[in-house]
């Protein structure tokens, strides 16, 4: 039976060296009880007043590529009401299945990294109160009165789930924290897509390449029969190469790329088959390894099962990826000190998504009030995993990707 919980969060207070652990569900983890000495929130105002002077990494990458990707001030932002909350309420719908005998380990480390964000936001001065629905195996819209009730709805996770629920929201929206398909319903419904798809992983990739490809020299394209394919991920390249006025040559193989000695070829890979872009990157691998002249453009499509992170380095792989950890960022180093002594365990990609999501949505709401939803663009952030940051169209759809290079020394670096 699906039950609420609700939860004062009153753990925001706790010290960032507190060594508890939080009991989430009977048999989950063993419970330790300690005293915790409760430090007083500063107002929410003093909260606002710090997020305003406070400006992230990524506000400053729109501002370097606003020539192609920045988008304008809405029309309707002179005449924005700020309607903010003093208790900011957050619903969120996860199929936790805490009844079941082995709960959602995935969902579970969601919900803990939603908690470390809010735990973070509350010991700035945000106060929250997050109630929980646990929706199993349910594909049936989840309770009106959950919508009613919440500022900020994080879930449902199933695309049904959300195609369902989405007739309840009237002024409100649901944020989709995971299924890349309900993008579709963002365009065109109550609901905002917070992970960004292929999209934008290629727009960023074209716009690199654009930035970085030396004057006079030409992008290699290596292209299979489904690569003119209509609505794929390669035809979709090949369109924004030719719209960004890119040169480019198309070739069949690796055998047919001049490589010059002294010279990087650059070189991108159109196809829809996963045989056909291992085969060209190992291929392309083999080359770099031998001469290191080769800089391999891609998307996450190119971090395929059978290419190891070997054949990245040779290729000086260039990819744009949706999520992307830094191990080496401090705030990620951070979080994870944080998660081991409060859960003793090691946060999995799903608790680095749950504290991003939770992290910028509800700083949103913090930030415009109860109708945060229509000031998307006004306001990005850049996450552990996952980047924000949307534009006036398509208005409830993330366009954010990561920049990474893997080194030929081995090393990774995000740009």
């Amino acid at each position: 039976m699906k039950k609420f919980s609700i939860f004062a969060l009153l753990v925001c207070a706790l010290s960032l060296n507190a060594c508890a652990q939080w009991y989430l569900f009977p048999g989950k983890k063993k419970q330790q009880q300690q005293q915790q000495t409760e430090k007083p929130a500063d107002s929410m105002a003093a909260f606002r007043d710090s997020l305003l002077m406070r400006e992230t990494q990524a506000q400053k990458d729109s501002a370097a590529r606003a020539d192609s990707l920045a988008a304008e001030t809405p029309a309707w932002d002179n005449v924005f009401m700020l309607d903010i909350p003093d208790v900011i309420r957050i619903g969120l719908v996860l199929p936790l299945q805490a009844s079941a005998q082995k709960p959602s380990d995935n969902f579970l480390d969601f919900y803990s990294g939603a908690l470390l964000a809010l735990r973070e936001l509350g010991s700035a001065g945000l106060k929250a109160e997050l109630q929980v629905y646990d929706s199993g195996d349910s594909k049936t819209a989840i309770p009106k009165s959950l919508i009613d009730e919440s500022d900020v709805i994080i879930g449902p996770v199933s695309y049904e789930e959300l195609e369902n629920s989405a007739p309840l929201c009237a002024d409100k929206v649901l944020i989709s924290p995971l299924e890349p398909k309900a993008a579709a319903l963002a365009a065109s419904g109550p609901v905002v897509q917070a992970p960004s798809g292929w999209n934008a992983q290629v727009d960023e990739l074209v716009g690199w390449i654009r930035e970085e490809l030396p004057i006079g020299d030409v992008l290699y394209v290596v292209r299979d029969s489904t690569a003119m394919n209509p609505g794929t991920q390669s035809a979709y390249f090949i369109e924004q190469l030719q719209a960004r006025g890119i040169r480019y040559e198309s070739v069949l193989s690796v055998s047919e790329i001049s490589f010059k000695k002294g010279q990087k070829a650059h070189v991108a890979i159109a196809s829809e088959k996963e045989n056909f872009i291992t085969s060209i990157v190992r291929a392309l691998g083999i080359e770099g390894a031998r001469n290191n002249n080769v800089v391999l453009y891609g998307t996450s499509r190119v971090r395929t099962n059978g290419i190891t992170q070997t054949d990245l380095h040779s290729t000086e792989a260039h990819l744009t990826l949706s999520y992307f950890v830094d191990y080496d960022d401090p705030a990620v180093r951070q979080f994870i000190l944080t998660y081991r002594a409060l859960f003793q365990g090691e946060p999995g990609s799903f608790a680095f998504q749950g504290y991003d999501t939770a992290h910028y949505f509800v700083t949103m709401c913090a930030k415009y009030g109860r109708q945060w939803y229509k000031k998307l663009p006004a306001y990005s952030e850049r996450g552990l995993q996952v980047d924000f940051r949307f534009y006036e169209e398509p208005a409830r759809i993330n366009q954010a990707a990561r920049r990474v290079i893997y080194n030929a020394d081995l090393t990774t670096e995000r740009r």
